[in-house]
């Protein structure tokens, strides 16, 4: 998957327009990590 493609799923997850980038900046693996805790905090919250 690309940079690109885990920066959409991440800006998908937040539901924001927010041009984020930025986080090009980081390695491929980073943001497969931030991907990751984004999602299980998003999954977190929407739990009773």
């Amino acid at each position: 998957m690309t940079k690109e493609k885990l920066i959409e799923i991440i800006q998908r997850l937040l539901k924001t327009e927010i041009d984020l980038s930025f986080l090009l900046k980081l390695k491929k693996s980073e943001l497969e990590t931030m991907v990751a805790c984004v999602r299980d905090r998003v999954e977190q919250v929407g739990k009773p």
